[in-house]
């Protein structure tokens, strides 16, 4: 495996390159800069804030609701969330713009066939924060994404950065080319990957992947969107107890105090 000598990038116009695809091919992973202005961020985390607010207040079906990472507690005990799945069927500010950024041509672009956008099953577009003090998910040990035969891959795991990801708030870190070799226990030797609000990167669903622990004051979101070239299940397919638990061992938080 071997990294790439410079990390580009790329401008994305809704139409995937033969030169992006190359690249994602080979490395397991693609940077867009700049796809989502500092107005469209804000849409995303107003419906963020909202639906964070309304599953708090029970207004969010229970089978919608996040299982995986435990909720934190502030000073006064008010609790905040980490991860709301089905973020866009519950937020449909969020998916027209998605719809309009054309994010919806890069799971066909990069994958070279036809594809499907998670929604309404398997947790469909997940909403993820980090945050390092008072937190119960700071860090996320090295894993992929989804098995090898899971009948939904291949698969295009899109992240759009809400914040500012840097080395030190815990930003991704991958092992480039690691999908193209069979999943094993190795000393991994990752290569981090920062940005700024509003990029996007796209990795595949078999990459060998983490993200470290934050270790500042700071917190951070993004919002994960799925494009599958796979099987797809009927609405209401759960993400399997058994990857929940699994994705949920991986996770770490810092206690109150040590920041």
């Amino acid at each position: 495996m071997s990294s790439p000598q410079r990390i580009p990038r790329f401008r994305y116009d809704g139409t995937v390159t033969a030169e992006q695809r190359a690249f994602y091919e080979q490395y397991g992973f693609v940077i867009y800069r700049g796809v989502f202005d500092a107005q469209d961020v804000e849409i995303i985390q107003r419906d963020a804030q909202r639906l964070e607010r309304d599953t708090l207040e029970g207004k969010v079906p229970a089978e919608h609701r996040d299982r995986v990472i435990k909720p934190s507690y502030d000073e006064e005990g008010r609790a905040t969330l980490h991860r709301l799945p089905y973020f866009t069927l519950h937020c449909a500010n969020t998916r027209d713009l998605i719809e309009r950024r054309k994010l919806d041509a890069l799971g066909p672009g990069l994958l070279g066939r036809p594809t499907w956008r998670f929604e309404d099953a398997i947790d469909g577009a997940v909403w993820q924060m980090k945050r390092g003090r008072r937190s119960s998910y700071s860090a996320l040990d090295w894993h992929l994404d989804f098995p090898h035969d899971l009948p939904v891959t291949p698969l295009v795991n899109v992240g759009i950065y809400l914040d500012a990801a840097t080395i030190r708030n815990g930003c991704l870190v991958l092992v480039p080319g690691s999908h193209r070799y069979p999943p094993r226990r190795l000393e991994a030797v990752g290569l981090p990957l920062e940005a700024e609000a509003g990029d996007v990167i796209c990795h595949t669903y078999n990459i060998l992947h983490r993200s470290g622990p934050v270790l500042d004051e700071t917190s951070r979101a993004t919002l994960y969107v799925y494009y599958s070239a796979g099987q797809k299940p009927s609405a209401g397919t759960a993400y399997s107890h058994r990857a929940g638990e699994d994705f949920a061992k991986m996770i770490t938080g810092a206690e109150a105090g040590t920041r």
